[in-house]
């Protein structure tokens, strides 16, 4: 399951105009490269959950889905559930095994087969991909045992026996079915349903993973992220034109469609596809709509 039914708040002004899990980054939408990974661990059924601008989700991701060989079905949310709750109301669209839970607002890589082999030699009902990352304070710290067992969550549970690894949790897990009389009709499944499963003394797996992992949530990191991939040669789309008087500089992405004006250098700018961007211009987001400036 992918989730893309967030509403982006972080991301705005971007996200008024697109659900986070569309905004592109290089040449496809964010989720998509979730679909991707998803892809290349086994996985040919994906379910994504839908809410803000949800009538773009499907459209958006399915030629993703298919170019991968992947299944892609849909489900619109009549209210924000939350993590939990999405989750709860997909169940029954999830098969009766163990499912990997994917959040579509990330730019990861884990290793997945990892994960869903310590899932099922732990018994647990569920496995937490996590990594060890000084940001995990900013995060919210969660504390695994050697064995690769959640210990403490958010400095919540037992005084350790033994020393433990301090790490932050990546939106990426599996899930067993049997987990669901733990999952809330509305709300996280950080706050709700792990803190009842270590309550209840459940086996809650953690999988230390140290692949590529960005978590794209506010503007200033989805930009880093685009200006960071794009490097120092420029990512301009097929077809797109770009004036004689206009220098493209590092960290330039000009996305399918977009118009080139003026005269001078493009640096660091991400344009969406359709918009218009006016040289000069440095450190900015472009859509159809909007010139966001960064900083």
């Amino acid at each position: 399951m992918v989730l893309c039914a967030g509403l982006g708040t972080r991301l705005r002004p971007l996200t008024l105009e697109r659900p986070k899990a569309l905004v592109p980054v290089l040449d496809r939408p964010l989720a998509a490269h979730a679909l991707g990974v998803l892809a290349a661990a086994g996985v040919r059924r994906v379910v994504a959950n839908a809410f803000h601008l949800a009538g773009q989700v499907e459209p958006g991701l399915e030629p993703w889905a298919r170019r991968h060989g992947l299944s892609l079905r849909v489900l619109v949310e009549p209210s924000l559930l939350g993590t939990g709750g999405g989750l709860r109301a997909a169940l029954p669209h999830l098969g009766t095994g163990a499912f990997v839970v994917f959040n579509g607002d990330l730019l990861a890589s884990p290793d997945l087969s990892g994960a869903l082999e310590h899932h099922r030699r732990t018994g647990a009902r569920v496995t937490l991909v996590v990594r060890e990352d000084p940001r995990a304070e900013r995060f919210g710290v969660l504390e695994v045992d050697r064995q690769g067992r959640l210990r403490r969550l958010l400095g919540e549970g037992e005084a350790p026996r033994e020393p433990l690894r301090r790490c932050l949790f990546t939106g990426v897990y599996v899930l067993d079915p049997s987990v669901a009389p733990w999952l809330p009709e509305e709300g996280c499944v950080v706050k709700h349903t792990l803190r009842a499963l270590l309550a209840r003394g459940e086996t809650v797996a953690a999988w230390v993973d140290q692949g590529p992992w960005r978590d794209l949530g506010t503007l200033s990191e989805y930009a880093q992220a685009c200006f960071d991939l794009a490097g120092e040669v420029p990512r301009v789309a097929a077809g797109v034109e770009v004036p004689a008087g206009v220098a493209l500089g590092p960290g330039v992405v000009l996305g399918p469609g977009v118009t080139v004006r003026g005269r001078g250098a493009l640096s660091r700018v991400v344009a969406w596809d359709g918009a218009t961007v006016t040289a000069p211009l440095s450190d900015a987001v472009c859509t159809p709509e909007r010139v966001v400036p960064l900083g």
